[in-house]
């Protein structure tokens, strides 16, 4: 089994292949140098390019052997590994774990990126209640005086609304920065919280939004049956 070697393809554990086979793939590419392998009597996955044996030789040194790494010292007496074997489950826990962050760094630029969207059309808002309020020409033109006192506050209210996903989905994005430098448990703590309080803060927003949306179908409902019966009398 010394021979044999597991590594993550998509987050997924994928193996276990012999060494040759193990280089083959670092050699072409399948498998990149920083990507996350593991073989028995290791306790954890590491990366490939910690193990000279399966890189292929460096493309400067053609025909050039790779050097044995330097053993210790005869001197020196021999130290017991401590480390134990992990079991199967924690292999799987590993993966899983190295499956999450990929998916996290996938997702950082997006989060930046509607962070970055939200706070232009906050910008957006703001610019168009102010051409509401103080242009009476083009698009403007002929709107009462009242309309151009409710139409930028509402402006005005709706961008406010936007500030806290924006701020939110910012923060997300770079506590995600933050675990991808240091994997600690803690800093993934970190960022899903951050999402948490996007997701809850949306959710609030859409409920109420739901709810002045039936007031306002009832109420309308209400002043055409008001008006009916009026007509009747």
């Amino acid at each position: 089994m010394s021979g044999s070697w597991s590594y993550l393809q998509n987050g997924k554990p994928q193996g276990p292949v012999t060494e040759e086979e193990m280089k083959r793939l670092l050699g072409t590419g399948q498998v990149p140098r920083e990507g996350l392998v593991w073989r028995p009597g290791l306790a954890e996955w590491t990366k490939a390019s910690q193990f000279p044996e399966l890189l292929p030789p460096s493309p400067d040194l053609p025909g050039s052997a790779a050097l044995d790494p330097v053993g210790p010292s005869p001197f020196e007496p021999p130290r017991a590994n401590v480390r134990s074997v992990p079991e199967t489950s924690s292999l799987e826990a590993q993966a899983a774990v190295a499956g999450a962050l990929e998916a996290l760094r996938a997702t950082k630029p997006w989060a930046r990126f509607m962070g970055v969207l939200g706070a232009i059309g906050i910008v957006l808002m703001v610019l168009v209640s102010l051409l509401v309020a103080f242009l009476g020409k083009g698009p403007f033109k002929g709107l009462p005086p009242p309309m151009r006192i409710v139409l930028p506050l509402v402006y005005i209210l709706f961008g406010a609304l936007q500030i806290p996903p924006v701020v939110y989905l910012n923060r997300y994005a770079s506590r995600i920065s933050v675990l991808l430098r240091s994997h600690a448990p803690e800093d993934l703590t970190r960022a899903l919280e951050a999402q948490k309080t996007f997701w809850r803060y949306v959710g609030i927003f859409a409920l109420v939004v739901t709810c002045l949306y039936v007031l306002l179908i009832l109420g309308a409902v209400g002043v055409a049956a008001a008006a009916g019966a009026l007509r009747r009398f």
